[in-house]
């Protein structure tokens, strides 16, 4: 059992306070504290539990950054789009080589294809250019496969065989891609190797700013649902890396603070296609010139996102009947083989993208950017928006850059490990699920002890990933309690409650079709009219 806030934290001083562990905090607290800074990383929920977990999960190359939005000419006419646009796809390119070359169990490698039409917005050559120029601002070591079929081999391929407009296909470009096949892990990873630097983490912990004194800020923080359990600590600098709540809190502190993010909303339907298509996926555009993606994982595919303004309840963000119908008729357009009906989804979730609010682009700037937040009368406070999750290694980087400009380390530096975390090998342990044997009840164990894992939710969700695609017995979200329990002091009233809660989580979350889901990574496929 942890210490309490105010018996462990009460009247520290750190060099830097982070608001928000999500990919991007979590990245940040891991680089300060390599870099030396002594930092509080705090999280109102679990470590990745928002945007992060609910993306469509690509450690993509950075393609859709050189899509010149509606007309090619769009380049031509606002040429500092253009700087951006290939400073972005350097990022991706960047992060994929680098994630992959030192993390990649964390990821899945897949065959994307972006099909090409006749009176389609982009050319084969276009298409050509665009990934010449993708090798050539990468590192080149984590190769991009590129080859650009003609349609007459698309059509024998899998998945590719059932596009729309078969005589109007005129190639197909084929790359490899990656996939962060559990996000929310990467998170915990990220975390975990902060607080073997010196960080202090804390989940479940409402952070607030309070007030400046002297060279620091006062932040108050709050246990989640231990009123009486609070501390008050001090810190040189604060980052707010909490996405689309960053304005309320900025504006918490200063009422007139300017508006920096713009929350655009992402949803995805899941299916199970035939077997011969697990290896492939589709990059294209929808109906509205937009990215849309046809994804393979664990077994499914996923098709989306969408790409909506947001401005609803942060609190409860999920799949709408319209956005669902809106991708079931999306998806069959570029299928139409499948004829996919709301009945053949078997769940769905929808995160909200903090892209930086700028008045000159409506739907708002895909452009990472640090905020600092002194002109709002707020010194040594920065906030990051449109920060996705594939280039969260590079922003921590960045975030430390910012940093050491104001206030300079307290400690030694240190070097990162960016290894995933694993589980110790306790092969006597019994496993959780009888047909999988990947996760153990020592793992559970391990979840709580050592990974901040606090709730039930915590530990099937992000840190052993079964709760994603896994429908559980009632005898094994009893045994999962009854672990978890045992490690924080649970008593019976309290097991039941976080069986309720974590059935009720992925409920809100995912809309599962129980009748349709399968327990582990099966189920049955759709069948195709050719």
């Amino acid at each position: 059992m942890r210490k309490s806030l105010n018996e462990s934290l009460s009247g520290r001083l750190y060099d830097v306070a982070i608001i928000g562990g999500g990919i991007n905090g979590a990245s940040a607290a891991q680089h300060l504290a390599a870099a030396g800074y002594d930092v509080l990383l705090v999280e109102k929920a679990d470590f990745g539990s928002g945007s992060t977990g609910r993306s469509s999960r690509l450690l993509h190359c950075g393609l859709r950054y050189l899509a010149p939005g509606r007309s090619s000419l769009d380049f031509v006419l606002h040429p500092t789009r253009l700087f951006t646009a290939v400073r972005m796809a350097k990022q991706g390119m960047e992060a994929r080589s680098e994630f992959v070359r030192t993390a990649l169990e964390r990821t899945r490698p897949m065959r994307f294809c972006f099909p090409i039409f006749k009176g389609g917005p982009y050319r084969g050559w276009q298409v050509d250019l665009a990934f010449r120029i993708l090798g050539a601002i990468g590192p080149g070591d984590v190769p991009l496969d590129y080859e650009r079929l003609p349609a007459q081999a698309a059509h024998t391929m899998p998945l590719l065989k059932w596009l729309r407009d078969a005589d109007d296909l005129q190639s197909v470009a084929t790359f490899r891609e990656y996939q962060f096949d559990w996000p929310e892990r990467i998170c915990v990873d990220a975390v975990l190797d902060a607080e073997r630097l010196g960080a202090t983490v804390r989940n479940h912990t409402v952070g607030r700013i309070l007030r400046r004194e002297s060279d620091h800020w006062v932040l108050a923080l709050e246990q989640a649902g231990e009123p009486n359990d609070d501390a008050d600590v001090r810190a040189r600098a604060v980052l707010l890396m909490a996405g689309i709540w960053t304005d309320e809190i900025t504006r918490s502190v200063q009422p007139q603070a300017q508006r920096r993010i713009l929350g655009t909303k992402g949803a995805h339907i899941l299916v199970k296609l035939p077997p011969e298509c697990a290896d492939f996926g589709i990059a294209t555009l929808n109906s509205k010139q937009e990215p849309f993606y046809c994804i393979p994982w664990r077994g499914y595919h996923y098709f989306g996102p969408t790409e909506t303004i947001y401005d609803g309840n942060k609190e409860d963000i999920r799949v709408t009947s319209e956005e669902l119908d809106w991708l079931v008729r999306e998806a069959n357009h570029l299928l139409p083989a499948l004829r996919l009906s709301a009945d053949d989804v078997l769940m769905s979730w929808a995160g909200v993208r903090p892209l930086t609010y700028d008045d000159a682009l409506p739907s708002g700037n895909r452009s990472r950017a640090v905020h600092d937040l002194a002109a709002d009368g707020m010194p040594d406070v920065f906030a990051m928006s449109a920060g996705p999750v594939m280039t969260h290694r590079s922003a921590g980087r960045e975030l430390v850059e910012h940093v050491s400009r104001r206030i300079a380390p307290s400690r030694s530096a240190a070097a990162p490990d960016y290894r995933p975390a694993r589980f110790p090998g306790c092969t006597n342990s019994p496993s959780l699920v009888a047909d999988n044997a990947r996760v153990k009840l020592s793992d559970l164990r391990h979840a709580v002890s050592i990974e901040q894992a606090r709730t039930l939710s915590d530990v099937l969700l992000r840190r052993v990933g079964l709760g994603w695609d896994c429908r559980f017995s009632d005898d094994e979200l009893a045994r999962a309690a009854d672990v978890v329990g045992s490690e924080l002091g649970w008593d019976d009233t309290r097991k039941a409650n976080e069986i309720a809660s974590f059935q009720g989580e992925v409920g809100h979350l995912f809309q599962p079709r129980e009748t349709l889901r399968p327990r582990v990574g099966g189920g049955h496929p759709l069948t195709v009219i050719t």
